[in-house]
């Protein structure tokens, strides 16, 4: 059997060697039927047992001796500070009789854990904050691209606007056509036509004014078309950013997510240190 020795002076001569043999941090306890003989410190695994400490009859140790079994314990940082894993085995002369004990104490990574869920944390909470952002961005694009709707809409209007314009200006300069041949006419009747030549000039007077407000009003309408245009390229580069902002989000989280998954993978690798 591998916990029988010839003696526990021997064991304790070769606890060292074991020591430096595992890649870990631990500490190892000895101890008789009554007493811990030597313990051995880890770097970071102090349980501060002293020679001569009488076993406490409640602990794993003694229990191990009583009943001649290993035992395995999870030992939370509530008792020492640090979590570790602690073992009890009885060790036994060539003769099989318990002779005494050994108990080796292993640090458990809480650290490591701890770190990880902060991690964790971190993405999750990073994870929402972009979701947030690529919600944003959706609703940009959304936005900038009904607004593009209405901006090409304007445009149309606008448009239409410059054809009846075009109508009135036409009509306008038939009315002006028609009032130069009224005064003409008018002219030729002499004293007779005086009152319809008057008529005849407000009429070309008003046509000429119709003329020259629709040349204002296009020359305006023309502008606002420009400026509509260069809006909606505007508009049209808002909503492109907005899409790329967006997907470059959705990318980002599905990252988070992925390394989210890592660091749980981590967290469950360090719960088996």
């Amino acid at each position: 059997m591998f916990n029988r020795v010839d003696s526990i002076d021997s064991l304790i001569a070769t606890t060292p060697i074991i020591m430096s043999a595992i890649p870990a941090d631990l500490s190892i306890a000895i101890c008789d039927l009554e007493k811990f003989v030597a313990y051995f410190p880890g770097e970071t695994i102090n349980l501060k047992i002293q020679a001569g400490q009488p076993l406490n009859p409640e602990e794993p140790l003694s229990l191990a001796l009583r009943e001649n079994k290993l035992l395995k314990a999870n030992v939370p940082s509530d008792f020492y500070g640090f979590e570790f894993i602690g073992t009890a085995t009885p060790v036994l002369d060539k003769n099989g009789k318990v002779i005494g004990g050994i108990a080796v104490q292993l640090r458990r990574q809480t650290e490591l854990r701890e770190i990880v869920d902060q991690i964790s944390d971190s993405l999750s909470q990073a994870n929402e904050q972009i979701s947030n952002v690529a919600n944003g961005s959706v609703s940009l694009a959304n936005f900038s691209q009904d607004l593009l709707t209405q901006s090409h809409k304007a445009e149309e209007n606008a448009e239409r606007s410059t054809d009846v314009l075009s109508i009135i200006k036409r009509v306008a300069d038939q009315t002006n056509l028609l009032g130069l041949n009224a005064a003409i006419e008018a002219a030729r009747a002499g004293e007779k036509g005086k009152g319809f030549e008057v008529v005849a000039n407000e009429i070309r007077k008003f046509s000429k004014e119709t003329v020259t407000s629709t040349q204002t009003i296009n020359e305006t309408m023309t502008e606002i078309k420009e400026a509509m245009n260069v809006m909606g390229q505007s508009i049209e580069k808002i909503a492109a950013i907005g899409q790329q902002h967006a997907e470059s989000m959705s990318q980002t989280s599905a990252f988070i997510e992925e390394i989210n998954e890592l660091a749980n993978q981590l967290h469950q690798f360090a719960n088996k240190l």
